[in-house]
């Protein structure tokens, strides 16, 4: 039930910023790079829906699997230090997460910060470590994130087994969450409706191979789409296109692993973006993505036929400002 109120909450806020009357004044430019105060901070609501499906074919014979991947929280986001190029230092502080996976018709495994169940001990202490432990972020002055400092310190707290295990995020994933959060990045510091621009940005991507490394160059075509109003505050709406090559480090299997083969097609992602241009950071935020792997696995010796998987994964996230200060 709380799901479905929360995404009710979502779907309205989408309807109301999507009927945003234009901005009255005249087409002057606006800076849609971060234009932040010490101090200031604000409080986001996350969703996040991944579901994978799986379609394996051997001697004729066809075996479908669907998994979900559901992830909610709340995340604090707050303004340290503001320098005269207009870089800054803030705090990422996770408030709470809730991880739920759903492979095929099992129960769900369900993984809450609030409410760990202590079925898997390594898990809870990750999550645990992930809300106590606030990191340090780096902004540009366009908006693109420097660097995430206090990995280190939330790996310690996370513990020795998660760390063996590899099931810490990396900083290139905080790096990646804060780039979706206040900030819009490679903003221009002045743009007018109808304006594009383009940042390259190559992220970690999990759970195309098992045992397998991945990343996702995300090509992405920014456009200022609109501006208007709600309640006297001017919004930015921008409007992103992106184009997604995945590669697959294949290196790392073990020598003794069948050869394998993946081609990966129909990579994409958009997102809609709407950016409070009084405080300079996002009101909230709605992204896709999508792809399609081909995985051919031969045993070796031509022992049996090769075995054919098709992947299609599709994800969902959204992000709402619920307070500020």
């Amino acid at each position: 039930m709380m799901l479905i109120r929360q995404s009710l909450l979502f779907l309205m806020l989408f309807v109301l910023l999507l009927a945003l009357p234009a901005w009255a004044q005249d087409d002057k430019p606006v800076d849609l790079r971060p234009g932040w105060e010490v101090g200031q901070a604000a409080r986001y609501d996350f969703w996040s829906r991944m579901q994978k499906e799986e379609t394996a074919e051997l001697f004729g014979q066809v075996r479908s699997e669907k998994t979900v991947y559901l992830s909610e929280g709340q995340t604090t986001w707050t303004v340290d230090e503001v320098n005269e190029d207009g870089s800054a230092t803030c705090t990422m502080k996770m408030v709470k997460i809730k991880f739920t996976i759903t492979a095929g018709e099992a129960e769900p495994v369900v993984f809450d910060s609030e409410n760990p169940t202590g079925d898997e001990p390594m898990f809870d202490q990750l999550i645990t470590a992930m809300v106590n432990t606030p990191l340090t972020v780096r902004v540009n002055a366009d908006g693109t994130i420097a660097a995430v400092e206090g990995i280190d310190e939330l790996a310690n707290a996370a513990g020795q087994e998660a760390q063996d295990a590899g099931v810490v995020p990396e900083e290139l994933d905080f790096k990646e969450t804060a780039s979706e959060l206040a900030t819009l990045i490679a903003a221009p510091a002045s743009a007018t409706p109808g304006q594009t621009w383009n940042a390259k940005n190559t992220w970690n991507q999990d759970n195309v191979l098992p045992g397998a490394d991945a990343t996702a160059a995300w090509d992405t075509t920014f456009t200022f789409a609109s501006l208007g109003q709600i309640e006297g505050v001017p919004i930015a709406t921008i409007d992103a296109e992106s184009d997604i090559e995945i590669e697959v480090d294949l290196s790392e299997l073990p020598e003794e692993s069948p050869d394998i083969d993946i081609q990966i097609s129909e990579a994409k992602g958009a997102g809609k973006i709407f950016f409070d241009l009084s405080r300079r950071e996002t009101v909230a935020r709605n992204d896709s993505m999508t792809y399609t792997a081909e995985v051919t696995v031969s045993p070796p010796n031509n022992e049996i036929p090769p075995i054919k998987i098709k992947i299609v994964e599709k994800s969902q996230s959204q992000l709402l400002r619920v307070a500020e200060e």
